[in-house]
Order: C-alpha cells, then structure tokens, then sequence
C-alpha cells in the first residue's frame, strides 16, 4: 500500500489534478475546462509513450484518459528534451492554434509547479520553440454560396435515418441569424429566445468567459424556430423554457459532432466545397462578414459576436457606428430565409 501511494503521489496526476482545481476557481467556460484537461492529457500520453511508460499499476486495468496518462508521467519528465518531442508528435496531426493552447496550457501548469509548488527550477517550456502567429483571417462563404447553402438546409437530408428538417431549418436560422458559435449552440435553451411585444425579439446567449450578450433575432430566424419548436411538442410533447432548445430525434441533445455532421450534409447537398476550417464557424463568419459590408459598423458587430477584443473583429474591416437592433436587422440572411420560406411553401 506504501508503494501504491508513494508512485502516486510521484507523478504528475495530483498535481495537475489540483492546478486545474485552482484555475476553476475563476469560473472559465466549460470548453475552458475541457481544453485544459484535454491539452494536459495528450502531451501526457505523448510523453509515457516516448517513454514506453507502463499503466500505472495504482489504478483499474482499462482505465483511460486524464488519470492514466498523468499518472504515467513524473516531474523527471518535464524537460526541454522529453516535451520538445511530445509538441512535436502532437504537432503532427494538429493545427497551429491547437499547438499554441496546448503550449499555454503546459506553460500555465509548469509556471505553477516553478511558482507555488517549488518543485521545478525553471519553466522548461519557455524554451521551446512554437508555431509562428499568422494573422487570422475570417474564411466567409459568398453571398451565393450562403443562399444555395441555406436553400440545402430547407430540404430533407435523403440519406438520414430518421429525417427532420424543421430542426436543421432552425439550426441554420441560428447561425446565419445570429452568428452563435457551435458551443453556444449547443447550450442554446428555449427560454433563451426571449419574446418582445412592440419590439424586435432576441436570443439571451451566454459565450466565452460565461458573458451574457442579447443578440436582436430577425422574425424570419424567429420563424423558423417556432416552426421547428411545433414540429418538436408534436413528436414529444410541449417543451419548457429551461430544455435545450436543440434535441435529435432520439431526444437526446445535439452535439458538436452532430452539428458538424449536419452543417457537413448542407454543403454536400448544395454542392459546395466546404471552407478549410471548422464549417459551422465559417457561418458566423459569413454573418460577421455580412453585417460589417452591410453596415460598417464594426464596433456593433463586435458587440453581437461577443468578441472580448475590436481586434478580431476588425479582421472582417470596416468602421461606421449604428445602433444594435439596426445593425442585426440588416443582416442580408433574412432576404435568403424569406426567399427559400416563399418557395417552402409555394
């Protein structure tokens, strides 16, 4: 049992175990959460297997993930040599801005070790060499190619099991409509659409650092999703504002796999070649894209994206001011959604 507690307590997973305890003390989002762990327990595998470390004999034969690969990795391993090659494995089959969170997530981890724990000398992740920091730049769709790509969204997917297009017609009016990123998708409740009487409706969306935006919601999206939201209560009964606004037709909530897979069908459907990069992120920026040509009002913009900094928002460039609700209203999407419900149902 000595020995048991003894190899335990000399590998990494305790202490990252209770680094990542300390950096949830400052609320992050759960994508956050999931990163960090995430970042900690591939250069962790990486490291055991350059090692060709064994399971931690502490622990359940076939237990995986965060526990294992911490566990086979010690502070004798944190060194230039050992985590060069660990980056550059995992450099391998991963894109640059992935290399740089894993990269800060070890310096963050590492500097605590050096700082409160005092058991590393230096930070031996400041020597490492990284990806150069290209400027980013929004991967849009065109005008045309958004229209054919809402137009494929409108029609049955021929290939699913269990088709159900109000929910893919409601899921493209969120993104050309309000430009939410896949996270906030997923989370999106019903009670999140909040309905105005004299005014313009709006979706109460919470994003990154758990910041709480309203973004004005065109009455064609609004359409969609009430068309969706009936088709829902006639399959499954009446919906509270506190369920996922989201569910697959085994009730169960949409996931970000499921919504690539989805967005992926519209693309195909409509005979596109998808965008390098995450496909439903190249919705928002078509929606981003469209307000600032529309308005130039950048400052707004960034305001409905929920950018914590102008800076990547000025990417989509232009520079006016306007008012919120004028600047969503003038989102050039709602022309497409009203041209392919006319024909819906025509």
């Amino acid at each position: 049992m000595v020995e048991i507690v003894k190899a335990h307590e000399e590998s990494l997973e305790p202490r990252a175990g209770q680094w990542l305890d300390r950096k949830d003390l400052a609320k992050p989002s759960l994508n956050t959460k999931e990163a960090r762990r995430r970042d900690l327990t591939i250069i962790a595998r990486h490291l055991a297997d350059n090692a060709d470390r064994p399971h931690p004999f502490w622990l359940e034969p076939g237990t995986k993930g965060f526990d294992r690969e911490l566990g086979r990795v010690t502070l004798g391993d944190l060194n230039n040599e050992q985590l060069g090659e660990a980056f550059a494995d995992f450099a391998r089959t991963h894109a640059a801005s992935s290399i740089r969170r894993a990269r800060s997530t070890w310096r963050g981890f590492c500097q605590w070790l050096v700082t409160d724990l005092e058991c590393l000398d230096s930070n031996p992740i400041d020597k490492l060499e990284g990806p150069r920091k290209t400027p980013w730049q929004p991967k849009p769709i065109a005008e045309e190619d958004l229209l054919r790509l809402i137009g494929a969204a409108q029609r049955p997917d021929p290939q699913a099991r269990n088709p159900w297009p109000e929910l893919e017609q409601a899921v493209c009016a969120v993104f050309v409509g309000a430009g939410l990123r896949v996270s906030e998708v997923v989370d999106l409740k019903v009670g999140n659409l909040h309905r105005s009487v004299d005014g313009i409706d709006s979706l109460h969306v919470t994003g990154k650092g758990n910041k709480t935006r309203a973004i004005p919601f065109p009455p064609e999206a609004v359409a969609s999703i009430d068309t969706y939201l009936e088709s829902r209560s006639d399959r499954f009964g009446a919906v509270k504002p506190s369920d996922r606004m989201f569910i697959r037709p085994n009730t169960q909530p949409l996931t970000r796999r499921v919504l690539d897979h989805m967005v992926s069908g519209w693309f195909r459907r409509a005979g596109l070649v998808p965008p390098p990069g995450a496909l439903n992120h190249s919705l928002r920026h078509a929606y981003a894209t469209l307000l600032v040509e529309q308005t130039g009002s950048l400052p707004e913009v960034q305001r409905l994206l929920g950018h914590a900094d102008l800076a990547t928002t000025q990417a989509y460039v232009g520079v006016t001011t306007a008012g919120v609700a004028e600047t969503a209203m003038a989102n050039p999407a709602r022309a497409f959604l009203r041209r392919q419900k006319a024909s819906h149902e025509g």
